[in-house]
């Protein structure tokens, strides 16, 4: 069992991936750290578990690629609704144009699958010290650019 990291052992943190043994993987990195993991594994099932607000969320992990609704239409809706929580996509089919349209749209990190255990600790860790809204991400990004 690993140590529980204090800043981390109260967030909760809401999972998207339409593969449900990737869910299952990531819950078990990020509840062996010490979080609360509420899985989804699709974008309807993500934005209506967001928007019934029966917890308040402090990150959500989502997978870019998924039938119906795609990660990027998720990460958009989700900074419509809760501009200032943090979005990790994560993906098996990256491009720098895709992460560059992530980070432009106000994802805190663009991961590419298959992840590492301690790095995505790492990233959840800065993600959950971003205390920046997606207009300020966004900007940010933008800025990267020129």
């Amino acid at each position: 069992m690993n140590k529980t990291v204090p800043s981390v052992s109260n967030k909760s943190v809401l999972v998207v991936d339409d593969d449900a043994r990737m869910v299952r993987a990531l819950e078990r990195v990020l509840r062996d750290e010490g979080m609360d993991v509420t899985p989804a594994f699709d974008a309807g099932e993500a934005v209506e578990i967001l928007t019934r607000r029966q917890k308040k969320f402090d990150l959500v992990i989502t997978d870019l690629r998924m039938p119906f609704v795609n990660g990027m239409t998720l990460l958009y809706a989700i900074h419509e609704i809760f501009p200032a929580l943090p979005v990790i996509v994560l993906t098996a089919f990256g491009s720098p144009d895709v992460r560059a349209e992530c980070l432009q749209q106000g994802a805190v990190a663009f991961m590419e699958k298959p992840v590492k255990s301690q790095k995505l600790i790492e990233t959840a860790l800065k993600a959950f010290d971003s205390p920046q809204t997606r207009a300020q991400r966004i900007a940010k990004a933008q800025g990267n650019k020129r």
